[in-house]
């Protein structure tokens, strides 16, 4: 296997990041992101999590293969207010040809102990149903399922339930 960087998320990561959300986004795989993305969106979501990152609003870890992202996994505080400032919300993407070698695994543990250096205790996320891969992943993180909500989702055609986990940090 190709020598996996993982790194932070950088300004120069404009071109590689629309590739690959456009990516993720024509395999239809199990994202709520339904459409691909202009360059120019692309850079306004790329300005706005730098700042996150550097507010300490968000943890954010990409991989990298050859200089192309194969992977990327975030969790972005919920709040700015303090009742809820402890909390963000989970997200990880892999690219498919990237899946099933430990990237996954690697990026969420990075992320997680970043999120904890910004001070964030729970994290929260939710899949939906029909992922085959998302459960089984998930609790080997540490995550617990806490509720459903039920044909939240229309994905390929069909409503299908969003999984809600957590994970205490």
């Amino acid at each position: 296997m190709e020598k996996v960087v993982y790194r932070g998320l950088r300004a120069s990561d404009l071109d590689t990041a629309v590739a690959f959300v456009n990516e993720l986004v024509a395999e239809d795989t199990y994202l709520a992101v339904d459409r691909k993305y202009s360059r120019r969106e692309e850079k306004k979501w790329l300005n706005s999590t730098l700042k996150a990152i550097k507010a300490q609003n968000e943890a954010r870890v990409v991989a990298e293969v050859d200089g192309k992202m194969v992977g990327a996994c975030h969790v972005a505080r919920r709040a700015d207010f303090n009742r809820a400032r402890h909390s963000g919300t989970f997200g990880i993407s892999v690219l498919k040809k990237w899946r099933g070698k430990g990237i996954g695994t690697e990026l969420a543990r990075r992320t997680i102990a970043k999120a904890k250096k910004i001070g964030i205790r729970l994290m929260l996320l939710s899949y939906f149903e029909n992922n085959p891969f998302a459960p089984g992943f998930y609790r080997n993180m540490g995550f617990r399922e806490c509720g459903k909500w039920p044909k939240a989702i229309l994905f390929r055609g069909k409503y299908v339930d969003e999984i809600m986990m957590y994970k205490q940090l």
